[in-house]
């Protein structure tokens, strides 16, 4: 009998762990100059492993994403993104100093393994300053909170990670840098990591929960909620 509950406890962290190995993210230099178009791509597969999905592969209704741009004034608007192959490409003109936020949140439409999902990613393009943008949209339930932006090697932020407005405290957490190698991390009590890069490239941060309450989707009952959130940056 013991064997028999190992076993499924075994096959319940694999089948979690094989959904969120595929993960949604967005991709930009962090850094930008006004008057000079900034390219965005936005990629979901799994990043760890250097293996994104084609963008025809997309399941259910990834491909609806919308790509949120806000301003460092707090003005917002959603970009237009095609089909490439392995990723959806965007672009904008920054024409103010102060950093731009780029955001999706994203429920998806199919209930899997009874369980909804909701996908968030973030990414931010300093242009000029590095003062910080804080605004976050306000329905995404889990974000990853840098408190400095455009670092360079060896430089420290320290990133807060909320949920449902209140500190992430205590939770682990995946680093995955250049080496595409992952680095598990935790949150204090206040929801607080320190990030220091080692090397130069793409970074990227990546937080789970699950929320325990039943609801209906799209006419299909789910038993809970799967939060994901990537924040990515580029370090010089």
């Amino acid at each position: 009998m013991k064997t028999k509950i190992s076993l499924l406890a075994l096959f319940l962290a694999f089948s979690i762990s094989n959904v969120f190995a595929h993960a949604l993210w967005i991709e930009t230099l962090a850094t930008g100059k006004k008057g000079q178009p900034q390219d965005v791509k936005v990629f979901f597969g799994e990043y760890e492993h250097n293996e994104p999905d084609t963008a025809v592969k997309w399941f259910s209704n990834l491909k609806d994403f919308k790509l949120v741009l806000t301003a460092p004034n707090g003005t917002t608007k959603v970009l237009t993104a095609s089909p490439d192959v392995l990723f959806y490409k965007a672009s904008f003109t920054p024409d103010q100093d102060g950093t731009y936020k780029l955001s999706i949140v994203h429920e998806v439409a199919a209930v899997y393994e009874k369980a909804k999902i909701e996908y968030y990613a973030f990414a931010d393009v300093a242009v000029s300053t590095l003062k910080i943008n804080t605004v976050f949209p306000a329905d995404a339930a889990l974000t990853i909170r840098p408190d400095k932006h455009a670092l360079k090697v060896g430089e420290t932020a320290v990133h807060e990670v909320i949920y449902n407005k209140a500190p992430f405290a205590n939770q682990k957490l995946t680093v995955v840098g250049p080496d595409k190698k992952g680095q598990p991390t935790a949150t204090d009590a206040q929801g607080k990591f320190n990030f220091k890069p080692a090397a130069k490239g793409n970074y990227f941060l990546e937080a789970f929960t699950e929320e325990k309450k039943p609801g209906k989707l799209n006419g299909k009952d789910y038993e809970k909620t799967w939060h994901l959130v990537t924040y990515t940056t580029e370090v010089k």
